[in-house]
């Protein structure tokens, strides 16, 4: 029970860490690390032969890779959203005497 609760703590701070990351860099490769070395994880794990090629074990990666890249898509999109209300913010500014 104590693993699946560090576990838990880990997944957090990696999302964290994955938001901040996708969210407050310019470019979006910055925030694709991590989802990458999720992919290349999983796929290290899939390949190697550590768990056996199970829907059980597959289910969790799978579902692991599509949050992870979501998140990324998310937060770039809500970069591109903030960037945009900031040049129309300064627009404004520039065209009221």
């Amino acid at each position: 029970m104590f693993e699946l609760g560090i576990g838990f703590a880990v997944a957090a701070v990696i999302l964290f860490a994955e938001h901040l990351l996708c969210t407050r860099l310019k470019s979006p490769l910055w925030g694709g690390i991590l989802p990458l070395g999720v992919l290349v994880g999983t796929i290290f794990i899939l390949t190697s032969g550590r768990v056996p090629l199970t829907l059980e074990t597959i289910f969790p990666l799978v579902i692991a890779n599509t949050v992870i890249w979501g998140d990324w898509a998310v937060g770039r999109e809500n970069y591109k959203k903030r960037q945009q209300a900031e040049l129309e913010k300064m627009k404004a500014r520039d065209i009221t005497p």
